[in-house]
């Protein structure tokens, strides 16, 4: 049987190389995106740190995410006496970070996080954009950042609200909490910042009290100390990690994600158009093999078989574009990325195929093949052994 289907599927070799055609177009389309977004945001990131060294460090309890992390007081009383006799240490920052369920006007809803901060230093360390001047928030207030704003369609005066459902209070308690705010300001770039809602330390009012921080920012003057500073303090609290920040890189890494996202749902109106010129491929495909059909029905062969035989033929079609799609794909890309940068001077593009997205390219392919076979194979079962004749 499988001599047999692999002897059929170069049978018609012109409507089987149209349809591997068409499928291996699509996917070097997708990957050329991919290998492009990725390489120049790797370029951007690499000259973001080469030019400006991250001078901000953040304090979490090792091996704690932001959210999950719990810093007592002691630790900031700490680090207040300790930026009075070390100077480099500019700024002190304690923050609480929460994952929050965040409901807008229109009934809209996303999980982000909810990070609560004193604005005066937070301004201090990074001056960010906003839609009016930057005020703290008062009771019943928050800033949104741009992106949350466009999920929920919230801007400034819009009520929202806010859930958080298993709020951590200590060792032994927890507890829930639902507030309504309003909307006093959105920022407009603040890298991460802008996929968050922001608070007032001060003034916003949970039932109960918080006796922790969730992190704490640091600002280093000379960042020639950095690693000084973070031995003195990890000899004080050894059971504290300290990070240094990398905002720029991070809103990078996050952007283009976004990118990746918004061209994936241009790539899929492509690939639904693909899914059609398959499945036209394949089912014209069965209306000229009709006669290899009846000498099949003629010898025993079932409905399954007959389904299998050009569901096997789909699969070929999506295993091998596939394969040829990640090698086009990627020496097409390279030489026009090389071509481009010698005539004009761009920067060299470092371009990697990983695993991840060889699982992808094979994934949507072999998927997109046998969703495509599926009508024209029970078409292909219905075709009867006796023809009527006119």
């Amino acid at each position: 049987m499988f001599r047999f289907i692999v002897r059929f599927f170069f049978h018609n070799r012109k409507r089987t190389y149209q349809a591997i055609l068409t499928l291996t177009l699509a996917l070097v389309i997708y990957i050329a995106t991919i290998l492009l977004v990725r390489g120049y945001a790797s370029n951007i990131s690499g000259m973001a740190t080469t030019i400006q060294p991250s001078n901000f460090l953040l304090l979490v309890e090792n091996g704690k995410s932001l959210s999950e992390s719990r810093i007592n007081q002691e630790v900031y009383s700490f680090l207040e006496e300790y930026s009075i006799t070390t100077p480099n240490v500019e700024v002190i920052l304690p923050q609480i970070y929460l994952p929050v369920l965040v409901k807008g006007e229109t009934g809209e809803s996303r999980l982000t996080h909810l990070r609560l901060l004193n604005f005066t230093t937070f301004e201090h360390f990074q001056h960010h954009s906003y839609t009016y001047p930057v005020s703290e928030p008062g009771d019943n207030e928050l800033i949104m950042g741009q992106h949350m704003k466009s999920q929920l369609t919230s801007g400034v005066g819009a009520q929202i609200q806010i859930e958080i459902e298993n709020l951590y209070v200590n060792s032994s308690f927890t507890t829930s909490f639902i507030g309504n705010y309003t909307v006093k300001n959105i920022i407009e770039s603040g890298h991460e910042y802008d996929i968050e809602i922001l608070g007032s330390i001060e003034y916003f009012q949970f039932n109960v009290t918080l006796d922790y921080y969730s992190i704490i920012e640091l600002r280093v003057l000379d960042t020639r100390e950095i690693e000084t500073i973070k031995e003195e303090i990890l000899d004080e609290f050894n059971f504290l990690e300290i990070i240094e920040e990398k905002q720029t890189q991070n809103f990078i890494n996050y952007a283009t994600e976004e990118v990746i996202q918004t061209l994936t749902l241009l790539q899929i109106l492509f690939f639904v158009l693909m899914l059609i010129s398959i499945t036209y491929s394949i089912y014209t495909l069965v209306k000229e093999s009709e006669e290899e059909i009846f000498i099949l029905r003629s010898i025993g062969s079932t409905n399954t078989q007959i389904v299998v035989l050009f569901m096997m033929q789909a699969l070929f079609i999506g295993v091998i574009s596939a394969v040829l799609s990640l090698i086009v794909g990627y020496l097409a890309v390279s030489g026009i990325v090389a071509s481009v940068s010698a005539f004009i001077g761009l920067p060299f593009l470092a371009l990697r195929i990983d695993l991840q997205l060889i699982g992808v390219i094979f994934l949507f392919s072999v998927s997109l093949s046998l969703v495509s076979g599926i009508y024209p194979a029970i078409n292909a079962a219905k075709i009867r052994v006796i023809k009527e004749e006119l």
